[in-house]
């Protein structure tokens, strides 16, 4: 295995005004995605609890996830992402300690 070819990012997220479940922000963040960028960029929602949560990505497709992410609308609320990092502690930390 070549190292750095499977590096993650997570970035966490925040709801602003608007409410969902885990089955709506999955639906949510595989609509918002074309299908060649989803299979580039592969999104997973890791966590995600009340209004909050933490999508995984390629490392490569940050940026780009970033973008999409902004762009989700749920209900009245919009996902606004909050801090990116390279393991899911710190961005666990960075979450938390922004709500």
């Amino acid at each position: 295995m070549v190292v750095g070819d499977d590096r993650q990012r997570y970035i966490a997220f925040v709801i602003d005004g608007g409410k969902t479940d885990r089955r709506g922000m999955i639906a949510a963040i595989r609509s918002a995605f074309s299908k060649k960028e989803y299979q580039e960029i592969k999104p997973w929602l890791t966590v995600f609890e009340g209004d909050e949560g933490i999508v995984r990505c390629k490392h490569t497709g940050k940026e780009r996830a970033i973008d999409i992410l902004n762009g989700i609308v749920i209900g009245e609320g919009k996902v606004r992402t909050v801090t990116t990092s390279g393991t899911i502690k710190k961005a666990k930390k960075r979450l938390y300690e922004h709500g």
